[in-house]
């Protein structure tokens, strides 16, 4: 058993430790770049990054993520020549897709940036992410490769090599250049210069990793072509995952544009709405979101395990394991919740230098369990296939959290903390639905107690 367990701690430990490393160097690195070039280039970026993305959701149409459990199926068959086959089939399909977008992105940047954000400073930063979308699009079906194939170490490094291109190059123009203060503009050139480089370097290296390390080893075991799933298969498991992921990516945007009508509702000025928005979203979701990056882990190994339980026939002894690692993370949840709950104070003077962000812990930290554990069963909902159930569930969830906030932060006895209930509400009800369609779908005599054992709740006998 422990032979067995002995390769998935070193993944955990191993994904764990590079998370960590890149939050922390990450949060060092920002707070650097915003003494250098001030807020007002971020801002620049901050406008484009949610347009750049769902560019990136739009080409690549769920594909990493759909590639991950076929790879997966397919490695359990050995059918390596399959791997191979679909691997150069669909890099060429969204490369092919990712160069048409981009190109007519960087030839229309200029009046794109001015329709969209009003502001002709944005035309030439468009241009730098329009050649980075390509890379970025190639990178993330590289991710769902590796993914697929149980290759962790480039998925642990992938992000630690980007950020380390990216600084790499900001840094060296910083001390070859001893000059007074940038620009905003040559600033935020500085700074799109510097993802598109993090990007190629992540590329580069994701592509020698193939080269060197993994296509040989396929090569080696797949010396005749084998019949496997074709490209319009593999599209038609993707466009559930494609639509999912942008039908969260447009509920963000709308929330953000949502929330502040509805303070205004409540009587709140712009200037109060602006400062409860920074408390809320930039003060109290970090300290909630914070303790899931110990199961963010974890759930990378999942998705691959699930994909091959299926093929293997054992998913009673997998789904067996699952229960064990949810008690863990319903356990892990509630004892951090207890202690946010009473060293938020503290905690919040020491980071924040005010203690804003704890009137709205109360209401959020009751959403801690069922985002953990959600975290945990929606990669199993993907290894199964279920990606329609999914996209249902998401649009459900959406519609529910949209209803409760607009009935309850308007009040001012509520405000944001409406929210924040809507939050808790909508993954409550996520972690039901996500629950039935796994456990008691998989396993049919599953009880409602299942996390616990049977026996606590049986009535002594008189």
């Amino acid at each position: 058993m422990k032979a067995k367990l002995h390769p998935y701690c070193r993944k955990y430990v191993l994904l764990t430790m590079s998370s960590l490393l890149l939050r922390v160097y990450g949060v060092i690195y920002r707070l650097f770049l915003l003494r250098c070039f001030g807020a007002e280039p971020f801002g620049l970026l901050g406008m484009i990054f949610p347009f750049y993305r769902l560019l990136s959701l739009l080409i690549t149409m769920g594909l990493p993520t759909a590639f991950v459990r076929l790879i997966a199926i397919e490695k359990a068959k050995k059918n390596t020549a399959w791997i191979l086959q679909s691997k150069k089939t669909v890099f060429t399909f969204v490369a092919v897709t990712a160069f048409l977008v981009s190109c007519l992105l960087f030839l229309f940047a200029t009046p794109l940036g001015s329709l969209l954000y009003n502001d002709l400073r944005t035309g030439p930063l468009l241009k730098y992410y329009a050649l980075a979308l390509n890379l970025h699009c190639l990178c993330l079906v590289y991710r769902g490769y590796f993914h697929g194939l149980d290759r962790i170490a480039p998925l642990a490094f992938a992000d630690l090599i980007e950020t380390l291109g990216e600084t790499t190059f900001i840094l060296l123009f910083l001390f070859s250049r001893p000059c007074p203060r940038l620009s905003v503009e040559a600033a935020g050139l500085i700074l799109a210069k510097g993802y598109l480089l993090g990007e190629a370097t992540c590329l580069g290296a994701l592509f020698l990793y193939d080269r060197s390390r993994v296509r040989p080893v396929l090569t080696n075991t797949a010396p005749q072509a084998a019949s496997g799933r074709k490209l319009l298969p593999l599209l038609c498991s993707s466009f559930p995952l494609m639509a999912q992921q942008l039908v969260l990516s447009l509920a963000r945007i709308a929330e953000s544009i949502l929330l502040p009508k509805l303070l205004t509702k409540g009587g709140l000025t712009p200037t109060q709405i602006a400062h409860n928005l920074g408390e809320y979203w930039e003060m109290a979701m970090p300290l909630l979101l914070f303790p899931l990056i110990l199961f963010s882990p974890v759930s990378t190994l999942i998705l691959p395990a699930t994909a091959r339980a299926t093929v293997k026939n054992n998913l009673p002894v997998y789904f067996q394991k699952l229960r064990w690692l949810l008690r863990g993370a319903l356990l892990y949840s509630l004892g951090v919740s207890f202690l946010l709950l009473k060293f938020a104070k503290p905690l919040s003077l020491l980071l924040y230098e005010t203690t804003a962000a704890t009137r709205y812990l109360p209401f959020l930290l009751p959403a801690l369990p069922f985002m953990i554990m959600n975290n945990l069963l929606t990669p199993v909902a993907e290894g199964l296939g279920k990606q329609v159930f999914l996209l249902r569930a998401t649009l459900v969830l959406i519609f529910i959290k949209t209803g409760v906030m607009a009935a309850f932060v308007p009040l001012p006895a509520f405000g944001l903390a409406g929210a924040a209930w809507a939050l808790t509400i909508s993954q409550a009800l996520l972690f039901c639905l996500l629950l039935k369609e796994t456990f008691y779908t998989v396993v049919p005599n599953t009880k409602w107690f299942f996390l616990f054992k049977s026996k606590f709740f049986h009535l002594p006998k008189l």
